[in-house]
Order: C-alpha cells, then sequence, then structure tokens
C-alpha cells in the first residue's frame, strides 16, 4: 500500500456514516473496539497490485454461512466463490447488483473502503466495503484505489480479524 497521507480516525468514521447513511454507533460491535485502541493511526493509502492477495473479508461467519468465504477469508478466494455462483440470492446478488453498477460507471458506487492491519504490510482485513471490494475485484479494478488504512499492534485481538488470523495457522 502506498500512503498518501495521514487522516483522522474522525475523518474515516465521517465517511463510513457518509456511505452507510447512519451514525456509525449503529455498528458499534466493530466500531468500539477501534476507538478503544488508543495507538490506532489512520491514512489515506492506494492499493497496489501485490495487495490484493493480502486482503481478507471481514470475519463475519455469515460470509463462511453463505459459502463465500470457505475455505478462508481471503479476498481472492471470495471473488473465485463468487464467480461459481448463479448471483439469485444473499450476499451474492448484492454483489453482482454492485458490479454492475461498477461495470457501467467505476464512480458509480464508494470505492474507498476502510481496512485494518497490525502493521503496514498487512495482511489487510476489509471491515466496511467487502461487497464492493468482490464486485471490484471480479472486475479487476482494485488496483489504484483509495482506501482508509488503519495499524495498531491490537489489530490482532480484534475480533472483525480473527478469522484471518485463523487462516494464517
Amino acid at each position: 500500500m502506498n500512503k498518501i497521507k495521514t487522516v483522522t480516525q474522525r475523518e474515516v468514521f465521517n465517511h463510513w456514516e457518509l456511505i452507510e447513511k447512519r451514525s456509525i454507533w449503529q455498528r458499534s460491535d466493530i466500531v468500539f473496539p477501534l476507538v478503544a485502541y488508543a495507538d490506532l493511526s489512520w491514512s489515506l493509502t492506494e492499493i497496489n497490485n501485490a495487495d490484493i492477495n493480502k486482503f481478507y473479508i471481514c470475519s463475519s461467519d455469515d460470509w463462511r454461512t453463505e459459502g463465500l468465504c470457505f475455505p478462508d477469508f481471503k479476498l481472492v478466494t471470495a471473488i473465485e466463490n463468487y464467480k461459481k455462483s448463479n448471483f439469485s440470492y444473499g450476499k451474492y446478488a448484492d454483489i453482482k447488483a454492485k458490479e454492475d453498477i461498477f461495470a457501467k460507471d467505476l464512480n458509480g458506487l464508494d470505492t474507498r473502503f476502510i481496512v485494518v492491519a497490525d502493521n503496514t504490510s498487512g495482511p489487510f482485513p476489509v471491515i466496511e466495503g467487502c461487497k464492493r471490494c468482490i464486485a471490484l475485484g471480479n472486475l479487476n479494478k482494485l488496483t489504484g484505489n483509495e482506501v482508509y488504512l488503519g495499524i495498531s499492534p491490537n489489530i490482532k485481538t480484534y475480533v472483525w480479524a480473527r478469522h484471518m488470523y485463523e487462516d494464517k495457522k
């Protein structure tokens, strides 16, 4: 990832609220641990091609239940499983709708995801924007996108990154 600039947590959370069109505090299960990490530092970064293999889907078990994150939570695994689907239900249908929008206009939806890591070299779980990330990944349009990156050694204990660490064992 290429760092563009340092940003504040408030900027990241404001962006999150803009995308979700609701208070991030309605996602307190995801947000509160981040707020508790006093050493979390945020930056705006650009995705390099080599970074894509280091991306993981947020560790929410419904991704595995729906078959997107099986056998692991790697983004590339989710993209491959998505490609094999018939796009007719659940997350698959939602990702397909986003992919169709991006195929017509790359600016049709926001492309600035929120990712975290325990260090700058990754791996990087996506905590906001997983479906858009899969849609863009399937279109080979992730490289060059800007993302918010939060870094803290405490991410190793972040519940929404747990499957990423399990997959690395």
